[in-house]
């Protein structure tokens, strides 16, 4: 069974940050927690191939050209000097490289764009499309928005395994993004 993650990290452990864990059947894990101990904990428990993480994974004085792109393509995101940000990158950048410790590929993706890319309305949505399974869509419902995208970050980690990922590509990064799942009305 091919397992892989995907993480909302907060710019500090005083906020909670999500971390979802899925296979191609199942959710098997999500949850929030506080720590970079505790994300790595889960990491080392569940072991998967590849973590997506939602947070730009370099710093850069304004917009990254990668950040352009996504702009160009309708996706918001926010430049990557605002101070709240450079904290963010900051905390990213050190769990990044505890994870790659562990033999885990790291990708960067951004939920409110993957979510929209994949053409569904709601996460409720997404997961009902793609699992098929109504209990799982009640077991979410009731997650935190941390969990929610931690949970769509996993999806798309999910679809670049599978090598079916929207790919928005610059010379400075990539942002992986979710294959269509539902049909826009």
């Amino acid at each position: 069974m091919v397992i892989v993650g995907g993480i909302d990290p907060s710019s500090s452990p005083k906020r909670p940050s999500g971390i979802a864990i899925v296979s191609k059947d199942n959710i098997l894990f999500i949850a929030k927690v506080y720590y970079d101990s505790e994300i790595i904990g889960v990491i080392k428990e569940y072991k998967p191939i590849v973590v997506a993480i939602d947070s730009p994974l370099s710093h850069n004085k304004g917009f990254r050209k990668v950040d352009i792109e996504m702009k160009k393509h309708g996706y918001p995101v926010l430049p990557p000097n605002w101070p709240a940000m450079i904290k963010l990158i900051d905390r990213s950048l050190k769990l990044v490289e505890q994870i790659r410790s562990l033999g885990v590929e790291v990708i960067e993706t951004h939920p409110k764009s993957a979510l929209k890319s994949s053409g569904c309305k709601s996460i409720e949505e997404l997961v009902l499309q793609r699992y098929r399974d109504h209990e799982l869509v009640e077991r979410i419902s009731n997650c935190t928005k941390d969990e929610k995208d931690a949970l769509i970050a996993a999806l798309v980690a999910l679809d670049y395994i599978e090598s079916r990922a929207t790919v928005i590509k610059a010379s400075d990064e990539t942002i992986y993004l979710l294959s269509k799942s539902c049909n826009i009305e």
